[in-house]
């Protein structure tokens, strides 16, 4: 883990009959050990406080070290954003929109585990239908706004930024008020205790021909020398197409949501 990160991510020695607490954001997490046994509880501010002999547990191998590995990833399904101030896009203009999407913590005992041993959301986000009522996806709801520019203030340590690049090749002007981001295809990068993801760029090609979509392999140049976190959900083609764009291009156009 990058050691400019903030202190929350990265391995965190557990303790013998005794309790450590790290705070990501919004979520708590405390961590203690019993014999061979991890013990984790979590609670996020505004939420009930969990019962103090609430724990879940894990029986650890015998070679564990007693160190805990907390991983930066982002949500495992599409996320549906609102820019902050609603725009349109005039023929072959570009702009770009920075997503600030909270993240998941990837708990594992072991470093860059492949299978965490939990995933918990910093944020609870509403769950939202994306697509027409004859066909659609389930995603979340963002509860920020997509920036056109970012401030200090905007930089969090359990949130990540992730650069949204619009391109309208159509031969009208575009209507910009919801943009699905599908973070399962992206990276995480650090730097400067900042966590960027790699852009997605989508060139609007009109009503009839809809969009296409890229996701550039490397750090975004607003975080130029980042080094990679967390290797993306799914892997995609480096350009390409499929029906999300269609519910994608009808968001953008103001069609049916």
């Amino acid at each position: 883990m990058n050691s400019d990160l903030a202190s929350a991510w990265g391995r965190h020695s557990v303790p013998h009959d005794d309790e450590q607490t790290v705070h990501v954001g919004p979520l708590q997490l405390t961590f203690t050990r019993r014999g061979d046994e991890l013990r984790l509880r979590w609670w996020r501010q505004g939420e009930p406080r969990p019962k103090a002999r609430t724990w879940s547990r894990w029986a650890a191998p015998s070679d564990w070290d007693g160190s805990i590995h907390l991983r930066p990833s982002l949500p495992d399904r599409l996320v549906v954003v609102e820019p902050d101030v609603e725009f349109r896009l005039v023929q072959h203009a570009h702009a770009r929109l920075f997503v600030r999407v909270p993240l998941w913590v990837d708990v594992s005992l072991r470093d860059r585990a492949k299978t965490p041993q939990v995933s918990l959301p910093t944020v609870v986000m509403s769950d939202t239908w994306w697509g027409s009522v004859e066909e659609g996806e389930l995603g979340y709801a963002l509860p920020t706004f997509g920036r056109r520019r970012l401030s200090d203030s905007d930089y969090e340590e359990h949130l990540c930024i992730c650069p949204l690049q619009l391109e309208n090749q159509s031969g009208e002007d575009l209507r910009v008020d919801k943009v699905a981001l599908r973070t399962q295809h992206l990276a995480l990068y650090g730097r400067d205790a900042r966590i960027w993801a790699n852009v997605t760029r989508v060139r609007y090609l009109g009503e009839d021909t809809g969009s296409r979509i890229t996701v550039d392999s490397t750090a975004p140049t607003e975080a130029e020398g980042a080094g990679m976190l967390t290797e993306s959900r799914e892997r995609s083609e480096r350009s390409f197409t499929a029906r999300t764009f269609a519910r994608l291009r009808s968001t953008l156009g103001g069609g049916r949501r």
